[in-house]
């Protein structure tokens, strides 16, 4: 005998497979991301701030007491020291090389050397993976407590990647969804979308994501001009160049995207630096990092920081930011 299968019921078995799957693939996502959270918990750590999603471990691994791969700060300025502080990523930290050698102290000691007057210090506020957003937050909450005179905003062409749906660094390690499943769906509908809104950009890469994002973009340097502007603190856009494989800088097909961004900060109260300039005279193979796992698109070795610590100095030299009065230039 059978007996009679409510509509409740026949919807339930249907639904059961399905509700099974979306189970089992819910586990998998949340396993998958615990596994990769761990590989990476090493030396990264979920950040209190939600908005920056990941800070590295203070004091571990070269990091200083705040989470930084630079010396010791002080919040308090010492009498009589100019301060310069840089914001940026894996660039600015100076991936692959040793503390010393980023641009940022070689900024500083070439400074303190050449200045018979001035005491100089420079604090990189800088974490590898970072996006525009996550920087943002940095300026915001965490510049001004060095009370500095300069800020150096340090923009490398993929800092208007999503910090999340982009997985340009380690945001997606670190990123806790509510809904796993739901996450993965948002993701690709973003993916989608950005699809839908470039066909009509240039695919390669970094013109893409500039073509699809200049909004943001602008809207970033605006913020960051209005910041400038209240805190009274002049902030240098510098333009970092990408290493295009297989081309000289004669042969460089970014330099329109570099001349968009320059003119773009200009207006909105920054003052451009583009270390275009300081590299075109260099075979690219001679400046750019070298490691194994691919060609590294973005990362200067050793020389090509002390480059753009000297540019840097050389772009000072006649500004009014700082009595250069005794200061000679050094050579490129």
């Amino acid at each position: 005998m059978h007996l009679p299968v409510s509509r409740a019921a026949k919807v339930i078995i249907l639904l059961l497979p399905l509700v099974i799957f979306l189970g089992i693939g819910e586990i998998y996502l949340r396993y998958k991301h615990v596994s990769i959270y761990k590989s990476r918990a090493q030396t990264l750590t979920r950040a209190e701030d939600p908005n920056l999603i990941y800070v590295f471990i203070p004091n571990k691994n070269g990091t200083n007491s705040r989470g930084y791969l630079d010396y010791e700060h002080q919040y308090e300025k010492p009498p009589g020291t100019f301060r310069i502080v840089i914001i940026g990523d894996s660039v600015a930290q100076g991936q692959g090389l040793k503390v010393e050698e980023s641009f940022g102290r070689v900024l500083e000691r070439t400074l303190n050397d050449l200045s018979a007057q001035n005491k100089f210090e420079v604090i990189v506020l800088a974490r590898s993976g970072y996006s525009t957003s996550q920087e943002l937050v940095l300026l915001e909450k965490e510049a001004f407590l060095y009370d500095p005179n300069l800020i150096i905003w340090s923009y490398v062409l993929n800092d208007p990647a999503h910090p999340v749906y982009h997985r340009a660094g380690y945001g997606h390690h670190f990123y806790k969804p509510n809904v796993y499943l739901a996450h993965l769906i948002s993701n690709k509908l973003f993916l989608l979308a950005e699809i839908i809104k470039g066909r009509n950009c240039d695919k390669e890469y970094h013109e893409f994501l500039h073509c699809v994002y200049w909004y943001q973009v602008q809207a970033s340097l605006n913020k960051i001009g209005t910041i400038s502007k209240n805190r009274k603190t002049p902030v240098i856009f510098l333009i970092h160049p990408v290493f295009q494989k297989g081309k000289t800088y004669r042969e460089y097909t970014l330099t329109a995207l570099h001349k968009r961004l320059g003119e773009l900060s200009s207006k909105a109260g920054l003052i451009p630096l583009d270390i275009l300039d300081a590299f075109r005279i260099y075979d690219p193979e001679e400046i750019k990092l070298r490691h194994e796992g691919g060609y590294d698109r973005w990362h200067p070795n050793a020389k090509g920081h002390e480059i753009i610590g000297n540019y840097l100095v050389k772009s000072l030299k006649d500004s009014r930011f700082i009595n250069f009065a005794e200061i000679t230039t050094p050579s490129l």
